[in-house]
């Protein structure tokens, strides 16, 4: 089983939207990472969101998603759709941010060990975010 954390904030850096999730499947790393951003896409659709940064602190992924580099094979399928979603909003951007700067979506990804299968918050921040985001 697999677990992940979506964050949507504003530019000023206050919680929009907040989503930890199970996935059934065993994923590794990098398929782990691609998954994230296909749902983190299809939450910011949900939240009618429209201009946004997506950042992950895979490289490997990010390059891909933006054109700098082929998707590693076991991920192209996700690459490709997540793209092709990316397009059906005003403007996303793919950005890289180190490990410690996803620090907030890895608790939220952790908190998915106390959930039955999804956990959503919207305009509220859960408390064992609160300093992590601070």
């Amino acid at each position: 089983m697999t677990s992940v954390g979506i964050l949507i904030s504003d530019d000023e850096g206050h919680l929009i939207g907040a989503c930890s999730k199970k996935l059934e499947a065993p994923l590794g790393t990098i398929e782990a990472e691609a998954m994230t951003v296909e749902l983190g896409l299809q939450f910011a659709k949900d939240m009618s969101i429209q201009d946004f940064t997506l950042e992950s602190d895979s490289l490997m992924l990010i390059n891909a998603l933006q054109d700098l580099s082929p998707p590693p094979s076991s991920v192209a399928a996700l690459v490709y759709s997540s793209v092709a979603t990316s397009h059906s909003f005003c403007c996303v951007d793919f950005f890289h941010v180190g490990r410690n700067g996803n620090r907030p979506v890895h608790l939220l990804a952790k908190h998915t060990l106390d959930i039955a299968n999804l956990s959503i918050w919207v305009e509220e921040t859960p408390c064992f975010l609160e300093q992590a985001l601070n």
